[in-house]
C-alpha cells in the first residue's frame, strides 16, 4: 500500500469525524443581549457532552491540518 494512500484514506476518515463531532454541538448566538440575542456567554465553561465533543473537534481539526501538509509535501 501506498503511504500516499494511506494518507488520503485517513484525510478522509478525519473529514467525516470531524463532521459528525461539530454537528451535534449546540450553536451560540452571535448577537448581543441588547439585540434579542443570548449575549455571547464565554466565561461559562462547557460541561459533559459538550466539552467532549469540543476536544474531539479541535484534536481532529489539528490532525487533519497536519495530515494535508503530509498530503502536500508528499505530492511533490
Amino acid at each position: 500500500m501506498n503511504l500516499n494512500n494511506f494518507l488520503m484514506g485517513l484525510q478522509i476518515v478525519l473529514g467525516i469525524v470531524m463532521v459528525v463531532s461539530i454537528m451535534p454541538q449546540d450553536t451560540k448566538s452571535a448577537l448581543p443581549s441588547q439585540f434579542g440575542g443570548d449575549g455571547n456567554q464565554t466565561y461559562f465553561k462547557p460541561k459533559g457532552k459538550q466539552a467532549f465533543l469540543g476536544k474531539i473537534t479541535k484534536i481532529t481539526a489539528v490532525l487533519f491540518f497536519i495530515n494535508a501538509l503530509a498530503l502536500l509535501i508528499l505530492d511533490k
